[in-house]
């Protein structure tokens, strides 16, 4: 029998509730019995690889009213040795452990917190083929990058280009391959961000802490970066986040519209080539357009920023005219 404070340690994922607790003691109880039985548990979902969870971790996403929702998938809930528990007998000092490493459970709750955008459902790094196919170097970095990728030992990821390249996609591609590894993520569209938090502030509704839900997480996903007025409270929001990020050793992975670094004449040409494009099919655009980064946020922010990331200026064909 397993006992109740060793709960907290096994899963460490989620606060269950007394009624939970009782009922997944007591399935454990039976299947830890029947190991020394005459009863065989039937092979676990997550083992046999259920053709309709998501990676075949257990986990099923739909479609949100604007961000994806997890939940446990069908097989787990009939799974023949956790009973939708997640946990099942093994040879540890416990005697039980997750069904998959990370668990389901754990993979749900990290997915629901992390905001991915419903319009990102089909995002998904095996469909990644980079940003532009005649330049495999761009896919070949970021693979690499994730591969070696450790949280709060490794540098966060700064993609810049032209709007049209698929960068949001990635960003959420990538925030659900986290997710399935187990880390906690948090995507943020930051001109959104700081609309929510201006609207907070007004009504008396946000204090400091509103901003902790982004610190914490092992990767902050932050797009559209620079995009707004700039006002100075705009800036000190971005220079809040970055900051602690910077000084926690956190990871950021950011997308920006603006190139990261310009001179004056690099400025003029892209306002030339602006100007003898279609502007019937381009996206909307204005004098700050053809701002560097550097310049919109400022050279403190823009210095932590681009020491803690691999910073990668992308191109390519829009994609939204294929």
């Amino acid at each position: 029998m397993v006992k109740s404070g060793q709960f907290s340690h096994i899963t460490g994922y989620f606060t269950m509730s007394a009624e939970l607790e009782s009922a997944i003691k007591e399935r454990l109880s039976r299947l830890t019995k029947s190991r020394t039985g005459t009863s065989v548990p039937k092979a676990c979902a997550l083992t046999a690889g259920c053709p309709k969870c998501t990676n075949h971790k257990g986990v099923r996403l739909d479609v949100g009213t604007a961000t994806l929702v997890a939940s446990l998938c069908d097989c787990v809930e009939a799974c023949g040795v956790c009973g939708g528990s997640c946990l099942k007998p093994d040879d540890s000092k416990s005697g039980v452990g997750p069904c998959g490493t990370p668990s389901p459970r754990k993979i749900v709750g990290i997915i629901n917190e992390a905001h991915i955008p419903s319009r990102y459902y089909e995002a998904d790094l095996t469909k990644f083929d980079g940003f532009n196919l005649a330049d495999r170097s761009q896919k070949t970095t970021i693979m690499n990058w994730l591969k070696a990728l450790q949280p709060g030992k490794s540098s966060g990821l700064l993609l810049s280009g032209p709007v049209g390249m698929g960068k949001s996609w990635l960003l959420a591609a990538l925030a659900k391959h986290l997710a399935f590894q187990g880390f906690s993520v948090r995507y943020a569209d930051f001109f959104q961000l700081v609309h929510e938090l201006r609207e907070a502030y007004a009504n008396d509704l946000a204090d400091k802490s509103s901003l902790r839900p982004l610190q914490n997480v092992d990767v902050l996903i932050i797009d559209e970066l620079g995009k707004g007025r700039n006002t100075e409270w705009e800036l000190s929001v971005a220079d809040s986040l970055i900051s602690d990020r910077y000084n926690g050793n956190k990871c950021i992975i950011a997308a920006t519209n603006y190139p990261l670094r310009s001179s004056a004449s690099d400025q003029n040409q892209r306002q030339i080539d602006y100007l003898r494009t279609d502007q019937s099919q381009t996206n909307q655009m204005n004098s700050n357009t053809f701002e560097p980064l550097s310049q919109r946020i400022g050279s403190r922010m823009f210095s932590r920023l681009t020491e803690n990331c691999i910073c990668m200026e992308v191109s390519g064909p829009d994609r939204r005219r294929r």
